[in-house]
């Protein structure tokens, strides 16, 4: 049978209490301790409107996309590639 003695022992399941990274990067990353900063009024202003500029952009995505749907809608389907062949044989290509 087996020669070792592992048999009904996972050694995957060994816990390990601690790795040298660990101590190198501790939990969290660097900025584990600080509190983040209070952005400044200009900040603030800048984002709001960069905001509205992509809540403007997303409104006028969804009117092309209500567009385009009704242009596909409008179109009329692709001719079989037999009917494309048969028309250029017809007219003499």
């Amino acid at each position: 049978m087996a020669k070792r003695p592992t048999i009904g022992e996972n050694p995957l399941d060994a816990v390990v209490a601690e790795t040298h990274l660990d101590t190198v990067v501790p939990l969290g990353g660097p900025q584990a301790g600080r509190h983040p900063e209070e952005p400044t009024p200009e900040v603030q202003k800048r984002l709001a409107v960069l905001e509205a500029e992509i809540k403007a952009l997303k409104a006028e995505i969804s009117l092309l996309r209500g567009k385009m749907m009704e242009l596909q809608v409008r179109m009329p389907p692709p001719e079989p590639r037999w009917v494309a062949r048969l028309r250029e044989k017809l007219a003499g290509k």
